[in-house]
Formats: C-alpha cells, sequence, structure tokens
C-alpha cells in the first residue's frame, strides 16, 4: 500500500503511516487546518519555521557573513507580507498527535542537504532524489532504510516485511517500545515520516511473494536498485532472479563481518545468482524442500568459510542455547552505513562491479601482536619410528633360534589383511619387520598421537586388533602363531613379536576369515530392535579364551540412556577441549574425496552416516576459533545430541571390562574386540565404539597432569556418574565401549594406506 499525503484529516489507527499536509494558502487545507485545530486530536505544536527560514537563507547565501538584522531583513522580503504560519506546509502526526510547521519541498530538501554538499554534489542530490530503492527484510533493513532516508540517497522507498515488532527485535531495530507489536513497514515509514515526510513510501506488509514480487519491482516506475536483507531463502532466490529478470542491481549486507555483496544485474542480465556460490536453484523446488536441503544452500550463500567465529558458535548453539540468528545493533548500524554508500554510488554511476566485500572491525582495529606462535605447536607428534630404530629393538633382543619360515606370499597375505583392523580415528599406528622369520610390531605414536591416546592405550588396542587379525588369516593359511608381548623389557614401542607354524589342518579361527573383509563401523543411526538373550549368550562366549577379557552388555531402556549421557558428554568435551578439537578436525577428518585418497588415512566425512546439513555443521564446527567461543559461553551440547541419538536407537551397549589398564591388558583387550567385532558383523549384527570415555577417564586412573583443573574436574563428575550407572567399573577397567544393533546400511570403508608403508625389510 502507498499513502499519499493530503489535507484529510488522518485518525490514529495501526495503518497510518504518513502525516496529513495543510497548506494554508489553499482554501481547502486552510478549512480542513481549522478543524483540526478545533478537534482536540492536537498534544504537541511545534512551529520552528522562522528558524528553518534563517537556516534556508544562509544555504543560499553562503558567502555573505550575516548579522541577525539581515536574517529579519531578508525573512521579511521573503514573505513579502505573507503571514509566516501561511508559508510552507503544515503536518500533522497522527500516531504522536503532533503538528509541525516544515518549509516547502523544494527548500525543505535544500536545506537538509546542505550539509550533505559537496560529498554529494547538488546535482548528484538532484538525482538521487529521482531514484527509487525496494528494501526486503526490515530488521537489518530498518538501519538502512533510516541511514537511506537521512542522507536522501533517493525520493521513493518500497518498504516490505510480513512481521511485527517484537521486544527481541530491539536490540537492533532503533525504535520505542510503544512500537511492540506494529507492524515494521509501518513503525519504519512513520519514522521516516518524522524525519522526511517529502520522501514518497510505498508498503508490503504481506511481505514479498510469487504474488506480488512483479508489483514491488514494477508498480509506480521500475525500481532502480534492490536491497535484500530479508531472512526467508525462497524469497532470497526469487526476488534476485526477478532483479535480474529486469536487470536491476541488488545489494545485500550480512552483518556479519561487515560483508556486503553487490549484484550488477543491470550490467550483466546472465549473472549467475549470489556469485555462483549456490548454482541456479528454482525456488518453487527450494521451497518444498526440507531443513537440512536447504542449509548447504544457506551456508554456501553466506560463506561457511569467511563467516566470523562467534556466528559459527551461534550456528551450532541454534536449538540449544538460542533460538535463531544473532544479530547486533553495531554491526547493523554498520550494514545501514554501508549499504547506503553502496546504492548511492550504484545509483550515480560511480559503482559498477559486482562483488563480496568486507569491512571487518575485528580486524581493522585490533591489538598489535607481535609474538604470534602457532595455535599447534604443543601438539606435534613425536617423530616417526624409523627402520635403523626398528632393527636398533630387534638386535638387543639377542634372539638365538629361527622358527619356521613362511613365504613372502604369506607374509603379504597375512599383514595386508592385519591391517584392515580398527583404530582410532583411522590413525593406523603400526608398523612391521619381518627378519629371522619372526614377524616384529611396533606401535608408532608419531601418527596416534593425541588427547584420546593417553599413553598409547588407544594405539595398543588397535595392535590386539592387529595381532587378531594376524591369528585369523594365518589360520586359513594352515598356519599357528606365537606371540610374545613387549618382548623388549623397557622399551614398550615393540609390542609384540609372531613366529609361525605349518599345522596340518586349519585351526577353528580360519572361518572367521571372511569377517576379517567384511568387519566395519556402522554409524548411521537406524532404530534396532533388541537383541535376543541368544546373541548376548554366544557374544560373550566368543571371547571367554582372552585371558581377563570379560563382555558386559546394557540392554534396560532407561540404563541404556542414561550411559548414552554420560557418553555424549564425553564426546563434548573431547571436541570443546583445544587439543581434542585439533585432533578431530585437523588430524582426523577427510573432507574430500581427493584428500582422503591422497592420505588414505584418517576418517572420511562420508564415513559417518551423516546428512549433508550434518557434515557443513562439522565443517562450521572444525574453525578452533568459534569452539574457543562455545567454550566461554558453556555451550557445545549440539556435540552430545549425536551420540545420544546413537545410543538410543541401538540394541544395546557393550563393555568390556579388563582387569588392569595396562599397555598389555589394553593389547588383549584389542584382540577380544576384534574377535567380537568380527563375530557380530558375521550374524549381520552392526558395531560401533563409542569409547571415548574410558581413554579420559584413563588420565584420571594415572593421575596425569597435562590437562586443565576444570577439564580434570569435568572427568572426576563423569567418572562418579559412570560408576553409578555401572558399578562394575569400581571391580574392574572398562577399556573399550561400543553400541550393538541390527545390521543397518554400512557408509563408505575408511581407506588404509600401502602395506609398504608399513613393513620394513
Amino acid at each position: 500500500m502507498e499513502g499519499k499525503s493530503n489535507s484529510t484529516i488522518a485518525h490514529l489507527d495501526d495503518t497510518v503511516f504518513l502525516p496529513t499536509s495543510f497548506k494554508l494558502t489553499e482554501e481547502e487545507d486552510r478549512l480542513n487546518f481549522d478543524l483540526l485545530l478545533k478537534s482536540g486530536m492536537i498534544l504537541f505544536t511545534h512551529d520552528e519555521i522562522y528558524g528553518q527560514l534563517k537556516e534556508l537563507i544562509k544555504v543560499e547565501q553562503p558567502q555573505k557573513k550575516l548579522e541577525p538584522k539581515d536574517y529579519e531583513l531578508l525573512i521579511s522580503e521573503r514573505l513579502a507580507g505573507t503571514d509566516v504560519a501561511s508559508y510552507g506546509v503544515w503536518f500533522f502526526y497522527p500516531w504522536n498527535r503532533r503538528l509541525i510547521h516544515l518549509l516547502d519541498e523544494e527548500e525543505f530538501i535544500a536545506v537538509r542537504t546542505s550539509r550533505n554538499q559537496h560529498k554529494i554534489t547538488k546535482a548528484e542530490q538532484d538525482i538521487l532524489k529521482n531514484k527509487t530503492i525496494g528494501i526486503a527484510g526490515l530488521s537489518v533493513g530498518h538501519s538502512i532504510a533510516i541511514t537511506i532516508a537521512m542522507e536522501r540517497a533517493c525520493g521513493r522507498l518500497r518498504l516490505a516485511d510480513f512481521d511485527v515488532a517484537e521486544l527481541s527485535n530491539l536490540n537492533r531495530i532503533h525504535t520505542g517500545i510503544h512500537n511492540l507489536g506494529l507492524e515494521k513497514t509501518i513503525l519504519l515509514a512513520r519514522e521516516i515520516a518524522e524525519i522526511d515526510p517529502y520522501i514518497k513510501i510505498a508498503l508490503f506488509s504481506k511481505g514479498l511473494s510469487s504474488a506480488n514480487m512483479d508489483s514491488f519491482f514494477l508498480d509506480d516506475g521500475k525500481l532502480d536498485l534492490f536491497v535484500e536483507v530479508c531472512d526467508s531463502i525462497d524469497i532470497k532466490l526469487l526476488s534476485r532472479l526477478t532483479a535480474r529478470k529486469y536487470q536491476i542491481p541488488v545489494v545485500m549486507d550480512t552483518n556479519d563481518r561487515g560483508m556486503l555483496d553487490v549484484e550488477r544485474f543491470d550490467k550483466d542480465r546472465d549473472l549467475p545468482l549470489l556469485h555462483g556460490l549456490i548454482g541456479e536453484i528454482d525456488p518453487d523446488t527450494f521451497r518444498d524442500l526440507p531443513f537440512e536441503k536447504k542449509l548447504p544452500v544457506i551456508l554456501g550463500m553466506v560463506g561457511i568459510e569467511t563467516i566470523s567465529a562467534r556466528l559459527k558458535a551461534s550456528m551450532i548453539e541454534i536449538g540449544q542455547s538460542i533460538t535463531t540468528w544473532p544479530q547486533l545493533a553495531s554491526s547493523v548500524m554498520l550494514g545501514g552505513a554501508l549499504t547506503t554508500d553502496v546504492c548511492r554510488r550504484i545509483l550515480l554511476g560511480q559503482f559498477n562491479d559486482s562483488g563480496r566485500y568486507y569491512v571487518d572491525f575485528e580486524e581493522l582495529i585490533k591489538d598489535a601482536d607481535f609474538s604470534k606462535t602457532s595455535l599447534t605447536e604443543n601438539y606435534d607428534p613425536p617423530p616417526e619410528l624409523d627402520r635403523g630404530e626398528m632393527f636398533g629393538m630387534i638386535d638387543k633382543l639377542h634372539l638365538t633360534s629361527i622358527p619356521e619360515k613362511i613365504t613372502e606370499e604369506e607374509i603379504k597375505l597375512i599383514l595386508e589383511a592385519a591391517i584392515l583392523a580398527p583404530s582410532g580415528g583411522n590413525s593406523q599406528p603400526w608398523k612391521f619387520v619381518y627378519t629371522l622369520n619372526r614377524l616384529f610390531i611396533f606401535v608408532d605414536a608419531h601418527f596416534s598421537h593425541s588427547l584420546i591416546d593417553f599413553n598409547n592405550f588407544g594405539s595398543y588396542l588397535s595392535l590386539g586388533a592387529v595381532i587378531e587379525n594376524i591369528a585369523i588369516k594365518s589360520a586359513a593359511l594352515s598356519l599357528e602363531i606365537g606371540t610374545v608381548y613387549f618382548p623388549l623389557h623397557g622399551d614398550k614401542r615393540m609390542a609384540g613379536l609372531i613366529s609361525f607354524t605349518r599345522v596340518k589342518d586349519k585351526p577353528n579361527l580360519a572361518s572367521l576369515e571372511r569377517g576379517i573383509y567384511l568387519r566395519q563401523t556402522s554409524r548411521t543411526i537406524v532404530k534396532s530392535p533388541p537383541l535376543s538373550p541368544d546373541h548376548f549368550t554366544y557374544l560373550k562366549q566368543s571371547i571367554s579364551q582372552y585371558h581377563g577379557a570379560h563382555l558386559d552388555f546394557v540392554d534396560d531402556r532407561e540404563q541404556i540412556m542414561a550411559l548414552g549421557e554420560i557418553l555424549a558428554h564425553a564426546e563434548k568435551l573431547r571436541v570443546l577441549h583445544p587439543r581434542g578439537h585439533f585432533d578431530t578436525f585437523v588430524n582426523e577428518l577427510r573432507w574430500t574425496q581427493e584428500e582422503n585418497e591422497l592420505k588414505r588415512d584418517g576418517l572420511d566425512i562420508r564415513t559417518l552416516g551423516i546428512s549433508e546439513s550434518e557434515a557443513l555443521m562439522l565443517k562450521i564446527a572444525a574453525d578452533a576459533n568459534a569452539i574457543s567461543v562455545l567454550r566461554n559461553i558453556g555451550g557445545g551440547n549440539a556435540f552430545e545430541k549425536m551420540v545420544i541419538e546413537s545410543v538410543k536407537n541401538s540394541s544395546a551397549l557393550g563393555i568390556i571390562y579388563m582387569p588392569e589398564l595396562s599397555e598389555l591388558d589394553c593389547v588383549l583387550a584389542g584382540r577380544a574386540v576384534e574377535r567380537l567385532w568380527i563375530e557380530a558383523n558375521l550374524l549381520n549384527l552392526s558395531f560401533q565404539p563409542i569409547t571415548q570415555l574410558t581413554f579420559l577417564l584413563a588420565r584420571l586412573k594415572l593421575n596425569s597432569t597435562d590437562v586443565d583443573p576444570e577439564f580434570s574436574s569435568s572427568l572426576q563428575k563423569l567418572k562418579a556418574s559412570f560408576d553409578h550407572v555401572l558399578p562394575r567399573t569400581n571391580d574392574g577397567q572398562a577399556i573399550f565401549i561400543f553400541k550393538i544393533g541390527h545390521q543397518g546400511k554400512y557408509e563408505v570403508r575408511s581407506l588404509r594406506k600401502p602395506l609398504g608403508f608399513f613393513l620394513k625389510e
């Protein structure tokens, strides 16, 4: 709707947004003015016309130094006998019941814009007063519209928004609490009218839609420029397509890092939307998509790599500690200034490019720091274990007997099966030497150095799985193995040595060979029905031969959920810890297929069984500065969600206990874990480790001093909760925790480095 100032007296209601004007030199206006004076509607009268006339004369004669008496004479000459009360125009503002006396339009504009000159020349101001700007979205757009009006960067405004002012809007919308519940279009139009009643305003108070889009862009003349700052992605797309069709430039402010977007569809009607960041999308199709399908477009639009750390942290917290995107008054006001400046220069032909621009105050104005050091300098792993060191350890054993020799092909087949074992973050912390008819197995902490792998316990668990695969594959080749664990006194880098003996009949383990190649982590969250008691019995028996290993299952739903919350909190602690975050997002995750193929370690993000939108949220969480913000505000509960959902939908949780927390018990537990995992997969059961907690608690068990007191305190609370939910933890050491269920969809397999990388000859 468009308001037209006229001499009909307006009565106060929530749809009035323009004042009533009275030009007393016209008879009808004078009669209506008299009626207004008698109506009792006026609460305040402001007649500063004499001061405005003084300013007008000063503006018209800037070269003269005028005295007070000069003004009196010049004003008298201008009035030429006319009563000063009849000079200019009276405006009645019904929403605040004020009557104000102003200069005529041209004189008013001349005085009001006089302080613009010569940053904006008179000729430029004359061009701008004939321009029409449309603004969609009147939270951020409120500041933009007010700044445009103050600068008089146009003469006509079209304002679109469907919403009303709410209390939470007042952190960034400059308006009073008396306007709560009022349509944003109405309150903005009123405020502009109080700055300049001669600016012509049209309102679209139901917002923009496909039904009124053409009307917004074309009615009463085509828009000269469109400012898009709305929240609806559908409308962002549809309005840009319309702007491109009619060759109208678009400016967008995001109020984060001072980012401003300019799309000059008036210069290039084939320009891709948003610089090609989102591709060509049909708004009608996009509108019906679920949010998780929309999120990649949203993040592509704002630039996932370039948004501020605080905005990233806030995005992670949406639905946790906040309900929607944060916006600050300072950023919104900056956006008003930036957008107005750019709009003015576009309309005057002084700026012609498309692009994305930043005016980031935190980068431009900050403390000088001349002592920058790497955030990760303390995370450097120990040097890689080299061939000389490994052979040096072998020489220290002074081996004399020579066991049975196996062929090169056999050792190759055995080790190809061995390296299919699981490892924390797919770090593959093993190396092998086959010499003296023995296979020597080493742990190489260079690849597994992390917050979780305390004292290499996680790596030793992985090496136990390696040894189990070796035993199974050897059995399939009619070989039995003899294993000596940690044969070199005082040096735990040599985890074991294995000798081989040929046998006539294949050992029973040979039946599990197929399971080595089937074994896989299933992280997809699917609801799994309960397992039968026979499943639990069989799986417990499968690891009964492993010395000291004991397996318990938790299948009570209440207990599962209680344990799930503890495990989820452990995951949050790990991710929020600076070192844990580095391990996950820098060392482990592989974001592209190319990176995955190149490194062949870590976790391909496709193996996580998450949606595209969840993957993008992980990408946001990769920013260490954003995680720092979350730590400071006590946030990060979103990191618990995936674990809780996964546990909630499992059939049961399993815990493997060992008598002690030692290197040997971890290796033996690793053998039991691999056997159990293979047996479960062969039964068409899914299996996923959720064992961060056990290795974090290992730090408490051994009184680690390399974590801060706050983190240590959090671990103490987790341990108390864990002991309460599973009292057995006081009798034995929980080494490994996993969820189990009926087999669902398997994801992409984690890759392994080539065998030659591990085998040193």
